[in-house]
């Protein structure tokens, strides 16, 4: 399904793009007076997509242990590596410029997101604690979302090339989560640095993860005029408030409790997204004497 939807975003891209850029090469009678120009009280649409990277904050830390004495230095620790795997979103783009220059737009996408971190654990002799077996824990989640921002935009300058901050709020539904664990063992008891055993586990943790989240937007960007269209490339940070763990069935998956010591952190998710777009004006399309700025 994901997959369909991608290839269908992409054509649809293509055929907007190569249509409206042929179009712009036929000469349109400019109208006289400022209003021909106007691009206050107008509608623009579009379709966009990127990639994004994610990155999650921590605000309270769950172990699977209750240790008598404090870990070894380095295990027991979950590490999070931020904005490492990259994700995706696409989706579409409906702005309403109410004054010269100033916009608010709902740009309603789907994306999906993924993030880890690393853990260990370490059982050793407490005579000859060279005597030990360690397991190290490579854990990626992938969380899937239906996201409703709200912005609004200011160009910062006319002309063909048009720069703009934005800013504003989202709301977000969860569709899909799915948490993989790579698990790689080494055994010192036995004299020798040997693997002992490497498996991967895929978990799906819907149930797990909390259905809605929100945040605040902001980013930068530009549009370039090309034929009847603009076409532009944005940055958006989206900053996550809710804590995304459902605390009731923290410690409710066997397969991740027993089999992994894994118990989920309580944490939020921040995401570095960069897309690509192209928007047109609907006075296009409602008016054959409209003649884009």
């Amino acid at each position: 399904m994901k997959k369909t939807l991608i290839v269908g975003f992409i054509a649809l891209t293509s055929i907007l793009s190569t249509n409206l850029i042929a179009q712009g090469k036929l000469k349109r009678p400019k109208q006289s007076g400022s209003t021909a120009n106007a691009t206050a009280n107008q509608w623009w649409i579009g379709v966009r997509g990127g990639v994004n990277f994610s990155s999650a904050t921590m605000q309270e830390s769950y172990s699977v242990f209750s240790f008598t004495q404090s870990p070894t230095e380095g295990y027991d620790e979950k590490k999070y590596n931020a904005f490492t795997l990259p994700g995706m979103q696409f989706g579409f783009s409906v702005s309403y410029e109410f004054l010269e220059g100033l916009s608010a737009n709902v740009l309603p996408s789907y994306a999906s997101y993924r993030f880890s971190y690393d853990n260990s654990f370490r059982w050793y002799n407490t005579s000859n604690p060279d005597i030990n077996v360690s397991t190290f824990y490579t854990v990626e989640t992938r969380l899937q979302y239906i996201n409703l921002p709200l912005t609004f935009k200011y160009q910062l300058a006319k002309g063909k090339f048009k720069p703009y901050v934005q800013a504003g709020g989202y709301y977000s539904f969860l569709t899909d989560a799915l948490k993989k664990v790579d698990t790689k063992s080494i055994d010192k008891a036995s004299g020798a640095d040997s693997e002992i055993n490497e498996t991967k586990l895929s978990v799906g943790i819907n149930n797990r993860t909390k259905k809605a989240n929100y945040g605040l937007v902001g980013g930068v960007g530009f549009t370039y005029n090309l034929g009847n269209a603009r076409v532009g490339l944005e940055v958006n940070y989206h900053y996550g408030f809710q804590n995304l763990d459902n605390g009731e069935f923290k410690y409710s998956d066997n397969q991740l409790v027993t089999g992994t010591y894994d118990i989920p952190d309580d944490y939020s998710l921040n995401n570095l997204e960069l897309s690509m777009q192209v928007i047109i004006p609907l006075k296009f399309i409602t008016s054959k004497d409209y003649v884009p700025l």
